[in-house]
């Protein structure tokens, strides 16, 4: 049986975006939220708990999200088509809190169009408070040689108490 990924990716981004009507919490609230916007094109989504809720969402098992998120270019593969393989060091820069997460990354196209089309935002999400440490920009750029890099704003280190 030919599975329709265009089919299932619509399904998952209005899943998406009817819960972010209910609750806008689940997007770019750090410490609270599945995924969060980084720079203008990618978001950090938890792993495992981002692909889960679409799941739940959108009606559809969680093994056939990932399949199709990946088949449809919505969730950033590295060099040998593997997912970043170590947890990532972040921070919020309005706080400085400081967390290892385990997480991937999404295009901010998908999202985006989740939100607006199905979730009633007037345009893209703003960039959010949560910051990648520095220090991993050097692996960060490796994962993303065959991509659109992280833009700078990205990264930072956390102020110093």
């Amino acid at each position: 049986m030919l599975v329709d990924y265009a089919d299932i990716l619509t399904r998952l981004e209005r899943g998406l975006g009817r819960s972010y009507a209910e609750s806008p919490a689940i997007l770019n609230v750090p410490g609270a939220s599945a995924a969060l916007k980084l720079d203008p094109y990618y978001y950090l989504a938890l792993r495992p708990l981002f692909i889960e809720l679409l799941g739940k969402w959108a009606a559809v098992p969680p093994t056939r999200v990932e399949e199709t998120l990946i088949r449809t270019g919505n969730l950033v593969l590295g060099p040998g088509k593997t997912r970043y393989p170590r947890p990532l060091a972040v921070f919020e820069e309005s706080t400085g809190t400081r967390l290892q997460l385990t997480a991937d990354f999404v295009p901010a196209a998908c999202i985006d169009r989740a939100v607006v089309l199905y979730g009633g935002s007037p345009g893209p999400l703003p960039v959010s408070g949560l910051r990648l440490a520095a220090a991993q920009r050097e692996a960060l750029d490796a994962f993303f040689a065959e991509t659109t890099p992280l833009a700078a704003l990205c990264f930072g280190e956390p102020a110093r108490a």
